[in-house]
């Protein structure tokens, strides 16, 4: 299961890890409220959401944790990407608030890395961390695909913005699919005999 109820990011889960792997969400498998995300990395919040999903469902789960980072602010929203603003903040109210930031503190130097960390938690054996990155510079939001802060993020690898790309070309680059990318590279999938792949 994906310890997700965010549909951009669970559509994104399902795609780059193919058909193989049925993901379901929190919501299908009955898990009410939030999960924790207490810490101050994204290896530890992914790492204690996966857990909770599994030891709520008895499930194997994935999570991810990520953020978009800018150098010149320190690294700034980082791990509190979606949470900087409060919980009643949406998508498009984080993201122009970060830009009107970086045009009023760093408008020479704004350039921006998305990090992901992806958690696999299941029953009985010890819970794997998978990281990815990728680089870009912030720009005025451009485009409508995507979600979070992915109209502003000029890729680097791209030459245009996560929300001008389309799902594929984004799933080339991005920082979760990387993430997500190392996960299926490192046989933790396979190695769940026993455990239906459609959990």
């Amino acid at each position: 299961m994906a310890a997700t109820r965010n549909p951009g990011k669970l559509a994104e889960l399902r795609r780059v890890l193919g058909p193989g792997v049925e993901l379901l969400s929190l919501d299908d498998v009955g898990v009410a409220g939030e999960l924790p995300e207490p810490f101050a990395t994204y290896a530890e919040n992914a790492r204690a959401k996966a857990e909770a999903a599994r030891d709520a469902t008895g499930r194997a789960a994935i999570a991810d944790d990520s953020g978009i980072e800018v150098p010149a602010l320190g690294g700034w929203p980082g791990h509190e990407s979606a949470r900087w603003m409060g919980d009643g903040a949406h998508d498009r109210d984080r993201l122009l608030g970060l830009i009107d930031r970086v045009r009023a503190e760093c408008p020479d130097d704004p350039r921006a890395r998305y990090v992901a960390a992806v958690a696999l938690a299941r029953p009985g054996a010890e819970t794997r961390v998978f990281h990815g990155s990728c680089t870009g510079v912030l720009v005025p939001p451009r485009g409508g695909a995507g979600f979070g802060y992915d109209p502003s993020f000029l890729s680097d690898d791209l030459g245009i913005t996560f929300g001008e790309a389309s799902d594929a070309a984004k799933d080339s680059c991005s920082h979760r699919a990387r993430a997500l990318r190392a996960l299926l590279a490192s046989g933790a999938l396979d190695a769940m005999s026993g455990e239906p792949r459609t959990s």
